[in-house]
């Protein structure tokens, strides 16, 4: 599977139009990989939204990842994204193969875990201090680097970082930034 340099990570949505309007602009700007944040959203209304930024995404050969395992093949996801709780408690590949599985992890072992159940990529934070996670310490690019020496999982560095970041992420042995900043044209 080729993967592009970023991976956009959706916001909570506030007002389903203006999220459309927002994610439209960034698959028209190239953005090609999403992630359909679930985060604080109500199951009716994530499977909602999910029913319409499938389709939207799909329409620009864009790749759409849900929260939801049993979303997945019901809506026509293309895969489906562990976090790093889902991912301590999977012990095999959460979908079969032609589907898309991505992890995200803040240590060495949770991205070798995503090796293990067979994850397509993975996400690793936080490259910087960022108020999502208060409570961890920033790896850093050289730390982002150590950690991506020791394993084969293609990684996206995210934290603190933004789309000005992804050259220096690359440098450290990443496939890219992933997260919202300088991605999302709202």
């Amino acid at each position: 599977m080729s993967l592009p340099s970023h991976y956009l990570i959706t916001p909570t949505p506030n007002h389903d139009t203006d999220f459309l309007a927002a994610l439209e602009r960034s698959l028209q700007a190239g953005t090609r990989l999403i992630q359909l944040k679930g985060k604080g959203i109500e199951p009716h209304a994530y499977t909602t939204l999910a029913q319409r930024v499938i389709p939207l995404a799909h329409r620009y050969q864009a790749k759409v990842l849900l929260s939801e395992p049993a979303l997945v093949e019901q809506l026509g996801a293309d895969g489906l994204h562990l976090d790093s709780k889902a991912l301590i408690t999977c012990s095999n590949r959460p979908l079969p193969n032609g589907k898309i599985i991505a992890v995200s992890g803040h240590t060495l072992q949770a991205l070798q875990q995503g090796e293990a159940i067979e994850a397509d990529f993975a996400v690793l934070s936080p490259i910087r201090y960022t108020s999502a996670h208060p409570d961890l310490t920033p790896i850093g690019w050289e730390g982002l680097a150590e950690i991506l020496a020791k394993v084969k999982i293609p990684t996206y560095a995210l934290g603190g970082v933004s789309a000005d970041d992804e050259a220096e992420a690359i440098r450290a042995g990443a496939q890219g930034v992933a997260g919202s900043k300088g991605y999302w044209n709202a």
